[in-house]
């Protein structure tokens, strides 16, 4: 079969193009015009470039383990010895068009792989050509598996919440050397449709190490192209019910269902349409739309940085989904029930503007409908929304019933932090089940959370790394019902029923919520499961799931009105989450500001009322009308510094920061 697809030529494109998008495919002018640009840069710029073009060239010429000999011509070799200044990019043209070069052969080279595979998919079952397609782009750099079977080949991909898929190909012609199961990173593969079948070839990293893959691609050793001839290759799929998994996780709310909808997409782009259920088809547009909805308002609303709705760039399949007004119609229902018809019609007034192919006006309304998300989140006025959302969600997955070895891993890991923090809870009187506990105080809810972080890693050397770290939240009760017979509310929601995540996106002044630990604190717990039942080598590395316990105490200190220990607060310092996005300078000040204004303006009255009785100026010389102005606006403003100091002071002594 034709191979396509050079790896070193890729891997050298790929470490120029993470140097800076100039040397990336993307970047659509020519050598000479991007020479030119780069010159028209600032001196600071011009050294960044160069300085990241002598680090490329260094990596390609004096690291040891690389051989790209053949890819580099004397223009790039003379550049090793006489590297890059900031005052001499226009010498660049050459290597710049070396690189367009590189870029155009690498290019013309997926372009004829990727045809090669659609036409062998689309010869074989609909839903593995499908999946087939997905190794090709989604899949790269993933974790599989071969095993020998029944005279053919089991590719087993890796496991994602929502199950794990594989192909088997039947009746392979060729003999393998070598020992299976052989588990690697696949890094491309390339198919071709031939009249006595077909005919594959899986190029893969077989090294478990600690290399970055960049590195790995231009190196020899650890290498293996799996090429054989076999019969249509036959889909294996096991769908897991991800909703009852993301809620043995402890999701709720807006957690639970931004990684439903994440798991739903990602299903989709993996397997196509064919594999979801008809009710997870019916909510997938309005799953997409929430998904970009919560990143505009991570990013562009309430990110870093000064941005405005025409900094919304709309992917073409959310444009495609508000092309489909019947599908959104179906949705209006859900959002009138439950009383969120505002938020609706932003959407449909989205769709309307795709009509009239308005994009400024589409871009305004998806970051007016994440606006509005956001704040309804806050104001903890979409519960009953969010509620039947997570049914609907549930019902979606609930037909799904395969056993997943990642879940299983994830089981093995909560069992484990269970029996060390689950006794330290009871004895100090919280009830209720991992990974939810909660106590009553009075007229307060005080609850504790076991929160499983979303960037569980798998590492090469087939070990899954689960996160862990916990919330914390006080929430005032209402009473309800007589004394013997009385029970205790949430806003509307039972005590027994209310979790520390619920309290997580909620802000009001009764409210209090922190996470301790945490990925961000570079001290979370970690617990290490073996993800390929004992192929790897190498043992899991300790676990560290006892130094959890301690942030248990300093929320148990809190619920008590104490302040943080100093070992903490220097941690807090110097963590990348400080407050609640509403818990700033300036908006301290703008909320205590009104305060200082009553204060002046109280100031000022006295003044005019002492005036006309007496002549104030006869005692105070300087106290004019206009003096007396400056001085009651001096001391309005002056009171709200001061008490939006001791605001914030008291907050760093307080684990409740964001």
């Amino acid at each position: 079969m034709n191979y396509f697809i050079d790896r070193k030529r890729m891997g050298i494109a790929e470490i120029f193009s993470g140097m800076h998008p100039i040397f990336s495919p993307s970047n659509d002018m020519n050598a000479k015009d991007t020479v030119r640009l780069m010159c028209e840069q600032s001196f600071r710029t011009r050294a960044k470039i160069a300085s990241g073009i002598n680090r490329a060239i260094s990596r390609l010429t004096q690291d040891s383990t690389v051989d790209v000999e053949d890819y580099l011509n004397d223009d790039i070799k003379n550049l090793s010895e006489n590297p890059v200044r900031a005052d001499n990019l226009n010498d660049l043209l050459p290597f710049m068009k070396w690189l367009e070069e590189l870029h155009r052969v690498n290019s013309l080279a997926v372009e004829r792989s990727q045809y090669s595979l659609n036409d062998a998919a689309n010869h074989m079952d609909r839903a593995a050509g499908e999946l087939l397609r997905s190794c090709s782009s989604n899949m790269m750099w993933q974790n599989i598996t071969f095993i020998q079977e029944n005279g053919g080949l089991l590719l087993n991909l890796t496991e994602r919440f929502w199950g794990k898929a594989g192909l088997f190909f039947p009746d392979v012609e060729t003999v393998f050397e070598g020992t299976f199961p052989l588990v690697g990173m696949l890094f491309c593969v390339e198919a071709e449709h031939t009249d006595s079948g077909f005919e594959f070839s899986f190029v893969v990293n077989v090294e478990f190490g600690t290399d970055d893959m960049e590195l790995r691609t231009l190196q020899n050793r650890n290498w293996l192209r799996l090429t054989f001839k076999c019969g249509s290759p036959e889909l294996r799929l096991s769908l897991f019910d991800y909703g009852k998994y993301l809620l043995d996780f402890g999701k709720c709310g807006h957690g639970f269902i931004e990684d439903w909808c994440s798991e739903a997409i990602s299903k989709e782009q993996s397997l196509g349409n064919p594999s979801m259920s008809e009710k997870e088809q019916e909510l997938l547009p309005l799953t997409k739309i929430l998904r970009i909805a919560y990143q505009i308002a991570d990013v562009f609303v309430f990110g870093d940085g000064d941005h405005s709705p025409s900094d919304v760039a709309i992917p073409g399949k959310i444009l495609e989904l508000l092309g489909n007004r019947y599908r959104f119609s179906l949705y209006e229902k859900l959002f009138k029930e439950t009383g969120q018809q505002d938020l609706y019609d932003l959407l449909a007034e989205a769709v309307d503007a795709w009509g009239e192919d308005d994009m400024e006006a589409i871009s305004n309304e998806m970051w007016n409908f994440a606006r509005m998300l956001h704040a309804k989140e806050r104001e903890d006025s979409v519960r009953e929304f969010y509620d039947r959302l997570i049914r609907m969600m549930l019902d979606c997955t609930s037909e799904f019933e395969g056993i997943s070895r990642l879940y299983g891993t994830y089981s093995e890991a909560e069992k484990r932090m269970r029996s060390i923090i689950e006794p330290k809870l009871t004895e100090n009187g919280f009830t209720g089940s991992y990974p939810h506990y909660r106590r009553r105080k009075g007229k307060k809810g005080e609850y504790i959370s076991v929160l499983t972080s979303n960037v569980n890693k798998r590492t090469v050397n087939g070990i899954m790394t689960y996160y862990f770290s916990i919330s914390a939240a006080v929430k005032r009760l209402e009473r309800r019902g007589k004394r013997k017979s009385a029970e205790y509310f949430v806003s509307g929601v039972p005590f027994e029923s209310t979790t520390a995540e619920d309290c997580a996106i909620v802000y009001d002044k009764h409210t209090k919520y922190a996470e301790l630990g945490g990925i961000f604190d570079d001290e979370s717990a970690e617990i290490n499961i073996d993800i390929f039942e004992g192929i790897a080598d190498e043992n899991p590395t300790a676990d560290t799931a006892d130094g959890l316990l301690k942030y248990v105490d300093v929320a148990l200190d809190a619920f008590k009105g104490r302040k943080m220990p100093g070992w903490y607060r220097k941690k807090r310092r110097k963590s990348s989450v400080r407050y609640k996005n509403e818990i700033t300078i300036s908006g301290t000040i703008m909320k205590y500001l009104p305060f200082g204004l009553y204060i002046a303006a109280l100031v000022m009255g006295s003044y005019v009322v002492c005036d006309r009785f007496f002549d104030v100026n006869q005692y105070i010389p300087a106290a004019d009308e206009r003096t007396a102005l400056v001085f009651s606006l001096l001391i309005g403003f002056m009171l709200t510094i001061v008490i939006t100091a001791l605001r914030m002071r008291s907050l760093r002594k307080r684990i409740w920061r964001y």
